[in-house]
């Protein structure tokens, strides 16, 4: 029985090397694409009003480069936050891939090992796996998410504030004097930018420790995505393996399938990614005062009042790239990482 357990233990220990290094490395080969996204949840939809039209023309990914700063605003500021990022893809990754593992491999120990987790089984364990992750590492992504919008909610005031002062002068003197306090301005904000300490001291003083897990409801039901994911995936690949008669998938098909289940559970779950990005970048000094929600119920009804239905597919193309792309890098590297590990733990047993 001590057997047992120490083997399911390391078991669940090499997924979770593996899964973290995957995540770890998709994230940094597609994190711009993660913060064009979150901008692009953040801005409202262009509407009839006047006073929409400026705030709409943002949402615009190329917007952002005709501004002045637009050298930070469409290099730098594309890996804003990308640190706690990185700390936050670890724990999420290590906190589900251990607890689906362990939770996987008891329910299949559990009638003398003639079980196996497929189809809804494996939907039900991956969904437990997801609710463990989201209410440990939430208040990670939360400041992140605020990290990834601060830049644009910024741009945003300063077009703001030089086009009323533009209207007010019309000389050109004066517009050249206009030009120089905004670029000072723009320069000053980004050497007090906050950091994360920063931005979660903030948002704990607006909203208490509670405010770090903003968007708690839609990322609890969102665990659906990576519970969708890994549940597509277990049963293609193991379809796969039938059909081929094979004990292992190449790289390719683990690519393959790791894309194809990604693009499932994204366009099943993509509207509560919204609905997520708008409640955790809410605060009291918000300069739209519209996008102040106050819970899920009331983003969702204010942006489909407001924005329309559309809104709730907005970067819907962004995402795809970015999250196919990233799932399929992922699956490729942990695959083929726990499959060394676990030969590499083989070959020393027989030795010793």
């Amino acid at each position: 029985m001590s057997v047992s357990t120490s083997s399911s233990s390391s078991d669940a220990t090499i997924d979770a090397i593996a899964g973290t290094t995957g995540a770890l490395l998709a994230l940094l080969s597609t994190y711009p694409l993660i913060t064009i996204n979150t901008r692009q949840h953040v801005t409202r939809r262009r509407s009839s009003s006047r006073s929409d039209v400026s705030v709409a023309s943002a949402s615009n990914d190329s917007s952002s480069s005709r501004r002045p700063s637009s050298s930070r605003t469409t290099t730098e500021s594309l890996y804003d936050g990308i640190k706690p990022a990185l700390i936050g893809v670890a724990a999420s990754q290590a906190t589900y891939n251990y607890w689906y593992s362990r939770a996987r491999t008891a329910y299949e120990k559990s009638d003398g090992g003639r079980r196996e987790a497929t189809g809804a089984v494996a939907l039900g364990l991956a969904s437990f796996a997801g609710c463990v992750n989201v209410l440990m590492t939430l208040p990670i992504w939360t400041v992140v998410t605020k990290m990834q919008a601060d830049v644009k909610r910024k741009v945003e005031e300063d077009g703001k504030e030089s086009g009323s002062e533009s209207e007010s002068e019309s000389e050109s003197v004066v517009d050249r004097e206009i030009d120089a306090k905004r670029t000072e301005r723009a320069m000053r904000k980004k050497k007090n930018k906050g950091g994360f300490f920063d931005i979660a001291r903030q948002v704990i003083r607006d909203d208490g420790i509670k405010g770090l897990w903003q968007g708690l409801t839609p990322s609890l039901i969102m665990v659906s995505n990576p519970a969708l994911q890994y549940a597509f995936y277990e049963t293609s690949s193991r379809w796969r393996l039938r059909r081929s008669g094979k004990s292992t998938l190449s790289a390719a098909e683990v690519f393959v399938l790791g894309a194809v289940a990604k693009f499932g559970a994204t366009m099943a779950t993509y509207p509560l990614m919204v609905v997520k990005s708008r409640l955790q970048v809410v605060s009291k000094d918000m300069e739209d005062e519209r996008m102040r929600y106050r819970g899920t119920l009331h983003a969702l009804r204010r942006m489909t009042e407001e924005e329309g239905l559309g809104v709730f597919y907005k970067g819907i193309t962004t995402k795809l790239t970015q999250t196919i792309l990233a799932a399929a890098l992922m699956f490729t590297v942990k695959e083929k990482l726990a499959e060394s590990m676990r030969s590499a733990r083989t070959r020393l047993a027989e030795t010793i």
